[in-house]
């Protein structure tokens, strides 16, 4: 298994690396995205699109984040802080110049990834659903530490894939998104949940770089109006704002064909000195 040693902490990151067959793509002079996914996720969460980014001549850099499924948690873990210098490590590792390469956050990711983007000047950035923090999210992640550290993740498996999709969800990718909270330690998913508790908003308008923003029409979770307050703050004029219909929080597995699609598009339309 692919693992990142991290030099300043006694620790390991999981990744996955996929590049095209021919090379990255010289076009643009865009190469790489770097997929960062959301609480109680991991890198597989993007394997339903990375095949559609790589044939498109993107290499793709996908992370389990700190305290996430094979990134073991290390210390107490609760701050975003760790998973931004994690994003920072796994590019420098890879020679990957964040100036020909774009960020793209789910849920969790998506407080992660702008935060990554003001940090290393990444050349784009992609928000799937993106967390807004406030204190009824809060409210409702303090809840889920309750249970998990009563009953484990055993307590949040049935729930939230039936609650966090749209209803013309299938069971397989119902079952899919099981897997992937089955994966957690309760340990790491609690510290992720206090991560998010924690986050700060970031200042959406000291980015000046091009944004893309993708949110479900059916998504409970992070809600378009949430959204809608990042597209508004987001310090770009070159922005752009695509609802998926019939989908609810799990974008890429859900609706993986628009999601690719759309990532593809974007990339494509950038342009880099």
């Amino acid at each position: 298994m692919p693992f990142l040693k991290l030099q300043d902490r006694d620790r390991q990151l999981y990744y996955s690396f996929t590049a095209p067959q021919n090379g990255a793509s010289t076009s643009n002079k865009i190469t790489t995205i770097v997929l960062v996914h959301g609480l109680g996720s991991s890198s597989s969460y993007y394997a339903p699109i990375i095949p559609r980014l790589v044939e498109a001549g993107y290499a793709c850099l996908a992370l389990d984040s700190h305290g996430a499924a094979l990134t073991k948690l290390t210390g107490e873990g609760g701050s975003l802080d760790t998973i931004i210098n994690d994003i920072g490590a796994a590019t420098s590792a890879h020679d990957i110049s964040p100036s020909r390469a774009v960020i793209v956050g789910h849920s969790m990711g998506g407080i992660a990834a702008p935060e990554a983007a003001l940090r290393y000047s990444f050349a784009g950035t992609v928000l799937l659903g993106p967390v807004f923090p406030n204190e009824g999210l809060n409210k409702n992640l303090e809840e889920r530490i309750a249970k998990v550290q009563q009953n484990g993740m055993d307590a949040l498996v049935d729930t939230i894939p039936k609650v966090g999709t749209a209803p013309t969800s299938t069971p397989l990718q119902r079952a899919f998104i099981r897997t992937l909270l089955l994966a957690q330690t309760p340990e790491g998913y609690i510290a992720n949940c206090k991560a998010i508790c924690n986050a700060s908003v970031p200042d959406y308008a000291s980015i000046k770089t091009p944004l893309l923003l993708v949110n479900g029409a059916e998504d409970v979770v992070c809600p378009l109006k949430n959204s809608q307050k990042i597209y508004d703050a987001w310090g770009s004029a070159d922005k752009q704002l695509k609802i998926l219909e019939r989908t609810g929080h799990w974008y890429c597995i859900e609706s993986p064909e628009q999601v690719g699609d759309a990532i593809v598009e974007f990339v494509d339309g950038l342009k880099v000195e």
